[in-house]
């Protein structure tokens, strides 16, 4: 009798010794959501699992591990259960910006962003739109191709939000010039910032252009550098 006891308390502690503990999560080393996206964080583990975000204000986390981005900014959210932690940092931007890769075809932005909702034939893909925003801050936004060549992106951001978008540019970008345009008899203003301070270097340029679209909301347009040249002569 007494063998069998301690056969049975052996096993105890052998097996709980060896019950695994670990947190189990296959995610982005580093979250990027924009503002007012959800994220699941999918973990799992043998005990019970308990989260926190060390930064409610900016990143909100439910007892089920999704996060939410209530602010644009940074925060921690920590999974953790009776004896094991994982921290993993979360960003929430204002919007998500469009692919840089000029020259990309139609089918690899259709692998950035699957299918579009509209589209002219190859030459526009639209994303978001009408009732079914692309995102909370952006209601849509459109690549434009030639010759299945990615030449420019529109995206549209809710004019509320102008000093953020303001802060967001200034932040990433560098102001340059104040451009004027004619389309269709109507005067366009842009505000170009670039990507470098020294113009003879940057990459890419963005245009900002007020009362754009339906909404009469904001209109950033991503270009490559050297259409700041063709922008220029149409002054």
């Amino acid at each position: 009798m007494k063998k069998t006891a301690l056969i049975l308390l052996f096993a105890c502690i052998f097996f709980s010794s060896c019950k695994d503990n670990s947190i189990k999560y296959n995610g982005p080393d580093v979250i990027n959501i924009v503002l007012r996206e959800e994220f699941d964080l999918n973990a799992s583990s043998q005990d019970p699992l308990s989260y926190h975000s060390d930064n409610e204000r900016n990143v909100t986390v439910s007892p089920n591990g999704v996060i939410y981005g209530k602010n644009v900014g940074e925060a921690n959210v920590t999974i953790s259960n009776t004896e094991k932690q994982l921290s993993i940092p979360v960003i929430v931007s204002l919007f998500e910006e469009p692919t840089l890769k000029f020259g990309a075809s139609t089918k690899e932005i259709k692998a950035l962003y699957g299918e579009p909702k509209h589209n002219l034939g190859d030459s526009v893909y639209i994303y978001g739109s009408g009732q079914d925003w692309y995102s909370w801050a952006a209601w849509e936004m459109d690549f434009f191709f030639d010759d299945d060549h990615y030449y420019e992106s529109n995206i549209y951001i809710r004019n509320d939000l102008e000093l953020l978008l303001n802060k967001y540019l200034d932040e990433n970008y560098f102001f340059n010039k104040i451009l004027t345009d004619t389309i269709d008899g109507e005067e366009r203003t842009l505000y170009i910032y670039l990507d470098n301070k020294n113009p003879n270097d940057a990459k890419v340029i963005v245009g900002k252009q007020y009362n754009a679209g339906p909404y009469k909301d904001i209109l950033l347009v991503y270009a490559p550098s050297d259409a700041l040249n063709i922008a220029s002569r149409r002054k």
